[in-house]
């Protein structure tokens, strides 16, 4: 695991860190920004244990209240980019299903919470999809089980899915690599790239970014090389 924690802003009321794979928001992450800072720090937002990108903290009660006064709303804009399993049917297209929340688990249910998730598919390959996604609302696993009632799971997702990893040797035809094969992507592709929100005491929107982390970067380019589609790829 790493040790560093990369923090992309900073003051007196919030801390927005660039959350890597394979770390918990609520527990481990929090920890480790409290000793850094040497106060008690309020999670405002969080992201799955192995899903990467923008994680507001807030440093006070007030600060706390006051960005999840914005989200309660619906006024905060996020922006992410998934892979997702299959040939989506539109090239772009919003998908509003109501989600029921119990507990850990989210389904879509007539009788829960309306949702609606806006796509737009930046790259289709023959059997993958790079997606930018824009949820209009904040619901528990919104993208996940949104993007299951369309039958375009996340490449890998242990609960949608599979989680069956992408490996360069079902891509490419006479792969001779070795046996023990390093994997292209083993977890939830799933990266929150953009956050727009107002931070406490100012009086317009901030827009922070996440890059796409290395492993997806790296899939998309082996995606491109060996998994090109016979139709027409939508390019960002």
């Amino acid at each position: 695991m790493q040790n560093k924690i990369n923090i992309i802003f900073e003051n007196n009321d919030v801390v927005i860190i660039d959350k890597y794979a394979y770390i918990d928001v609520l527990t481990t992450l929090v920890e480790n920004i409290e000793k850094k800072c040497g106060s008690k720090i309020f999670p405002v937002t969080s992201l799955d244990y192995e899903a990467t990108g923008i994680v507001v903290f807030a440093k006070n009660e007030k600060a706390y209240k006051f960005i999840s006064e914005q989200f309660k709303k619906e006024q905060i804009k996020k922006i992410y980019y998934i892979i997702v399993n299959g040939i989506m049917e539109n090239v772009e297209g919003e998908i509003n299903k109501n989600l029921l929340v119990t507990g850990d688990t989210t389904s879509v249910n007539d009788k829960g919470i309306k949702s609606v998730t806006k796509y737009f598919v930046e790259e289709q390959f023959k059997n993958y999809a790079f997606v930018k996604v824009c949820p209009l609302t904040t619901r528990k696993n919104q993208i996940r089980a949104h993007f299951w009632s369309i039958g375009n799971t996340l490449a890998t997702d242990k609960i949608y899915g599979s989680e069956e990893p992408i490996l360069l040797s079902n891509l490419k035809r006479r792969y001779k690599g070795i046996k023990k094969e390093k994997p292209l992507l083993k977890r939830l592709p799933l990266h929150l790239y953009q956050m727009e929100l107002v931070l406490p005491d100012k009086n317009e929107k901030i827009s922070f970014t996440s890059n796409l982390p290395e492993d997806m970067s790296l899939t998309l380019k082996q995606l491109r090389k060996y998994n090109k589609s016979r139709g027409a790829a939508f390019i960002m």
